[in-house]
């Protein structure tokens, strides 16, 4: 993992997702609809997508290491589980026993409904991820040409093809309009808009978790502890972006507001700091749409501002209030064998994961 805290997997994955036609290409027929890290009955899922001429789902394991016997049980379990489906497994190569493992067992198990696709990658797909995975997160989505200068960058090491050609799913490849008196569909549409207008933000192009009771997106802004949060209409008839801080994060916050006149100037003028929050609050519009599109200005502006200093390492100083400013003399003198609090959160994704289940009233308390 390089400093930019992306995962080379989640890389591939998300080029893969804005780059279908790769795939396509790959495999020999369209695939529709990428998602990323979809859950579907505790069975995580790297990339879903649909094979649009055949409605059926194509289920993406997708491994930047050489293809081992771990990796080999899970791709067998997911053909298990997930009949009548095409399953293709990307790995940086496959040597030929894992291989002769695999067409043995398809060899014993002819009665499974489902296409196989074993791809590698270009040779040099790895040093190009690790180059990306070096780099400002916020670069790294106008970098991808480089892995798309890689020609061809799948190949097909095994095909198998269990599921008759005439066959047909019944999976709709043309996704339904958002109902806007639901509020999933609310989130969903107002996501969809945070995607196309600022794809190099890179956590927006993962699903997030919805529920009807809940108004509120959250996206986690690169840092355990702090994350992005914004509504078309909360509780409060009031659409908004934020920057949410955790208590253990409470001196970012502090930090933040020690250069508020910086940020105000740079990011919105009616940006507000209160209760370790950090937001733009105004009343939306009558018609979604144009709602997403003011959301996505503020946003746009919080991210290229405040991404600086969480992803791209910029110093902030110290602390604004006296009180603080002591402290930070004191840690920046003497060290203290203190004991740290236990993390319950300990990963970006983990942390996005969690608190995307949480309530408002939890965040509010």
């Amino acid at each position: 993992m390089g400093k930019s805290g992306t995962k080379k997997e989640n890389l591939l994955s998300i080029f893969l997702k804005e780059n279908p036609q790769l795939l396509s290409d790959a495999l020999g027929f369209q695939v529709n609809n990428i998602t990323l890290e979809q859950r579907i009955a505790y069975n995580h899922m790297d990339i879903r997508g649909v094979d649009s001429k055949r409605r059926i789902p194509v289920i993406i394991e997708v491994q930047v290491t050489k293809a081992n016997k771990k990796y080999l049980n899970r791709v067998i379990e997911m053909i298990e589980k997930n009949n009548e489906s095409v399953i293709v497994w990307i790995a940086k190569s496959f040597d030929d026993e894992i291989l002769d493992e695999l067409k043995k067992w398809f060899e014993s198990h002819q009665k499974e409904f489902v296409d196989f696709y074993a791809l590698s990658l270009h040779e040099d797909t790895i040093a190009v991820l690790e180059k990306l995975n070096e780099m400002y997160r916020l670069d790294i989505y106008k970098n991808f040409y480089l892995l798309r200068e890689l020609n061809p960058l799948l190949n097909a090491e095994l095909v198998n093809h269990q599921i008759h050609p005439s066959h047909c799913g019944q999976i709709n490849t043309n996704p339904s309009l958002p109902d806007f008196d639901r509020t999933e569909d609310v989130k969903r549409a107002m996501l969809q808009v945070l995607r196309s207008k600022i794809p190099y933000f890179l956590n927006f192009h993962y699903d997030k978790k919805t529920n009807r009771n809940d108004r509120i997106l959250t996206c986690g802004a690169g840092k355990t502890g702090i994350i992005y949060r914004c509504s078309a209409e909360d509780v409060r008839n009031l659409a908004f972006v934020e920057l949410y801080f955790d208590k253990a994060e409470k001196d970012w916050y502090e930090s933040f507001k020690g250069i508020e006149r910086e940020l105000v100037a740079t990011i919105h003028k009616d940006l507000c700091f209160r209760k370790r929050r950090i937001g733009v609050y105004f009343k939306p519009d009558e018609d979604y749409e144009q709602t997403f599109e003011k959301i996505a200005e503020v946003f746009q502006k919080m991210i290229d501002g405040f991404s600086l200093y969480i992803l791209g390492g910029k110093e902030l100083g110290i602390p604004h209030s006296e009180k603080d400013y002591e402290e930070h003399t004191k840690k920046k003198f003497v060290q203290f064998p203190i004991k740290l609090p236990e993390q319950p959160f300990p990963t970006e994704d983990s942390y996005r994961i969690q608190m995307e289940e949480l309530s408002e009233l939890l965040l509010t308390k």
